[in-house]
């Protein structure tokens, strides 16, 4: 492969992860402000209950091996009840999808974590401060989210790129940075955050000692 193929295909990959930023973290920050502080903060909680149960993969082999028992005693009930016999079952979860169930098993965490997040979390007599925290902390959920699915995506294409756009220019690339690129951008996130904060309490300080 040419040094100019491996140049075209690391800015396929970094203009990707720039218009997904540009498009879901707006999106993320204005549901923040309209869900507050509370129902983010309480979805933050759950995401990063998904991630130590699931981005871990020895915690996530214990959940699978756990999830197998569950499953393997299920059958054997269900074949006691109606009186099939009983052989011997491979694991629903082997080594050939455990990287299928801690993807999905991920997305599931995080949608329940929206869910009890809006159900928990109260709407009501948000401050404007505490709609501006759930912004930022919003767009660190949507990080959260983003950061991890891209993850699974470079487990799941080690043994070559599928990067959007190869159809439209018409490329074919070998093997994708094993480096998540958005974890790059991280402080430039907090810092654009942390900007923000101190310019809305620069304008409601005066608001604050009346």
């Amino acid at each position: 492969m040419s040094f100019r193929l491996i140049l075209l295909q690391q800015a396929i990959q970094f203009s990707f992860l720039q218009l997904l930023m540009l498009v879901i973290f707006p999106i993320a920050g204005f549901f923040g402000w309209r869900r507050g502080w509370k129902e983010e903060a309480i979805t933050t909680v759950g995401l990063i209950f998904s991630l130590v149960l699931f981005a871990n993969p020895t915690v996530a082999e214990n959940m699978a091996g756990l999830l197998n028992r569950i499953v393997n005693a299920f059958a054997v009930f269900i074949n006691a009840l109606f009186g099939s016999e009983s052989g011997e079952r491979s694991p629903f979860i082997d080594s050939e999808n455990f990287e299928n169930f801690r993807a999905i098993s991920f997305i599931i965490g995080v949608i329940l974590s929206y869910v009890i997040g809006s159900a928990i979390g109260s709407r009501e007599e948000t401050s404007r401060g505490g709609q501006v925290i759930g912004v930022g902390v919003g767009v660190l959920n949507s990080y959260i989210v983003l950061s991890r699915l891209l993850d699974f995506w470079i487990a799941f294409d080690k043994d070559g790129a599928n990067l959007p756009f190869d159809e439209g220019v018409g490329i074919t690339v070998s093997s994708i940075s094993q480096d998540n690129a958005l974890k790059d951008n991280l402080p430039t996130i907090f810092a654009l955050l942390f900007l923000v904060v101190l310019v809305v309490t620069f304008f409601r300080l005066p608001k604050m000692r009346e």
